[in-house]
């Protein structure tokens, strides 16, 4: 075949592959890549053996198949940042498919573009900020939306076997994302399921044996996936004490996630009751319960339980629904959750629009689905009171993708979009996207240096720590909960000889397996016998101080105990971390 042939057949994949290299270079160039959240770095460094000291398999958040496959890279070149590349090639791919794809519906080199442009702009206006500041939650959102669309858009095929290998990509992506956040690919699951309703919808002959059976497949082939991966997740953390910690992970993430800590003035009554003094219910409050051996998931989960019957006395069901119902309606419109509802509002009309202007009024029906099912999922995530944006802007992008791929395949009975259809979206959705890029810019640049600021503490703080190797540091946790880290840059997988005082991870196996590379026997033991364990916090301490929240809990446990500053961590002369060990009386520490 000619050289001119071979590009000419491959030219959509040639346009796709130079704009997902130039976007993915315009990125770099201008920032540096960013794990979102504490989250992913916690997740990286257990997979890269930064935590325990050689890559692990089980890094809690993610299922066993995806991290197993992770750890499996760490061991065989541990240098490279394999989970960074991971989350930016899920990325970038996602923007790839999708980009290949599109410009099947454009023709000639003017028209593919103004597409291409077009679509980086509207990239660059949506999710600047999710491109530097990845995050694994918003990266399966991608990996979710890319199913959705080549899915929705994909070439008629009559044999089940045929269009079951054609929407083997689609089927892979969206297995991808759940083993990467199995919640939110569950979430996002009913608008796939809506995606895949339209598609169907799209056939001559909707009900006809071959169909179905085409569609089941698809749908059946994907369930199963979810289902081995899931069957072989729960294999791996079968164990007593893993299924232990996944008890304590579960309320704990009910406890901090969606509900409260209830203050202990007011509710004496009730931490007595589970045996909580008030000492120990102040390590709630600042989240270093992991030096609390008696903390455990039942202790934890009564708290959550407690806090949900006092959120109902004030507010029951029927006041939050109708809340939730508020606020959903007012961020439909408002400034909250701009520019992503103009984004949505304006695809929905615009395939409502299409829909009547060629009497294809199964469309209509379509949008209302489509209208219901995202309702649903809103006043989900409203009701239960927690919607931060990585949430939100998952939910979002998989809408938008739908509706794009609905309005897209409006014409497909022609099998080509309307002229009219082209001229107009593209026009609008490229000043949508021009009129939002400074705003977009401006914001991640903010967020960039305030982390490069955040992170300069951090890295002193780590520059300390690694001068004495053989010491061991808890770390006061909102004392550093601000800090992420680069992707890219100063890699180092070695083992770290520090740990938080309370997370997510805290009280895992994986935690007690790192306490015990330094021969401690638990965090409260190492800190009371051990002269190479310290505490630090950030200078100036809040209220309470760590030696007044600290000394309250030793007390507790009938121990007197005081805390001696005997270092500090210094950035341009000022002293931003206190370094502290505990004295004890009658107790010679080292033994």
């Amino acid at each position: 075949m000619p050289v001119k042939e071979k590009i000419k057949r491959n030219e959509n994949r040639i346009w796709a592959l130079v704009f997902s290299a130039l976007l993915c270079l315009l990125v770099s160039v201008l920032f540096d890549f960013y794990y979102d959240l504490n989250d992913d770095v916690l997740m990286k460094d257990i997979l890269a053996g930064v935590y325990t000291g050689e890559p692990e398999s089980r890094n809690i958040q993610m299922l066993f198949p995806l991290s197993w496959a992770l750890s499996l890279l760490y061991r065989l070149a541990g240098n490279l940042p394999w989970y960074g590349i991971f989350l930016c090639g899920c990325q970038f791919l996602s923007i790839y498919l999708f980009t290949e794809r599109l410009l099947g519906f454009f023709s000639g080199i003017w028209s593919k573009a103004a597409a291409v442009c077009t679509e980086g702009a509207v990239l660059l206006t949506l999710f600047l900020r999710e491109l530097v500041f990845v995050q694994y939650t918003f990266t399966c959102a991608m990996l979710a939306a890319a199913a959705a669309f080549l899915f929705l858009t994909a070439p008629k095929e009559q044999n089940a076997g045929a269009f079951l290998r054609q929407n083997l990509p689609c089927i892979l992506l969206a297995l991808t994302a759940y083993l990467l956040r199995s919640e939110m690919l569950l979430l996002l699951l009913p608008l796939l399921c809506t995606a895949g309703f339209a598609r169907w919808m799209a056939e001559k002959a909707v009900w006809t044996k071959e169909n179905v059976k085409k569609y089941f497949l698809v749908f059946g082939v994907l369930l199963l996936g979810i289902g081995l991966g899931q069957g072989i997740h729960m294999l791996a953390y079968s164990s007593a004490e893993w299924k232990a910690f996944t008890a304590f992970f579960d309320n704990r993430t009910e406890l901090y996630d969606f509900q409260y800590i209830p203050s202990y003035e007011g509710n004496e009554s009730f931490y007595e009751s589970i045996g909580l003094t008030e000492s120990r219910q102040a390590l709630l409050e600042n989240y270093n319960f992991g030096i609390d051996g008696e903390i455990d998931a039942a202790c934890l989960g009564k708290v959550a339980d407690y806090a949900g019957e006092l959120k109902n006395q004030w507010r029951g069901p029927a006041e939050t629904l109708k809340q939730a119902l508020t606020d959903y309606r007012y961020r439909i419109v408002h400034e909250t959750d701009y520019p992503w509802n103009l984004l949505a509002i304006g695809l929905y009309f615009a395939v409502l629009i299409a829909a009547v202007w060629n009497r294809h009024f199964r469309y209509i029906l379509e949008l209302l689905l489509l209208g219901t099912v995202r309702t649903g999922l809103w006043m989900f995530i409203l009701y239960r009171g927690r919607s931060p944006e990585r949430i939100t802007h998952s939910l979002y992008l998989v809408e938008i993708v739908v509706l794009l791929g609905m309005l897209l395949w409006e014409g497909r009975r022609e099998n080509r979009l309307p002229f009219w259809t082209k001229i107009c979206v593209t026009g609008l959705l490229l000043l949508f996207g021009l009129a939002g890029i400074q705003r977009s810019w401006q914001k991640t640049e903010t967020e960039y240096l305030r982390r490069e600021e955040v992170n300069l503490r951090l890295l002193a703080l780590q520059d300390y720590m690694e001068q004495y190797p053989d010491n061991f540091y808890f770390l006061d946790v909102f004392s550093t909960v601000a800090y992420s880290e680069k992707m890219f840059a100063g890699v180092d997988n070695s083992l770290a000889n520090c740990d938080l005082m309370g997370g997510w991870a805290v009280k895992s196996p994986l935690t007690e397996k790192k306490l015990s590379v330094f021969s401690i026997s638990s965090m409260e033991e190492g800190l009371l016998y051990m002269d190479n364990v310290f505490v630090v916090v950030k200078e100036p301490q809040g209220n309470p101080t760590l030696e007044e929240w600290m000394s309250a809990y030793y007390a507790g446990k009938g121990i007197s105990v005081s805390l001696d500053r005997t270092d500090t961590v210094s950035l341009n002369g000022e002293t931003i971390f206190g370094v502290y060990t505990l004295s004890v009386p009658f107790v010679v520490k080292g033994l």
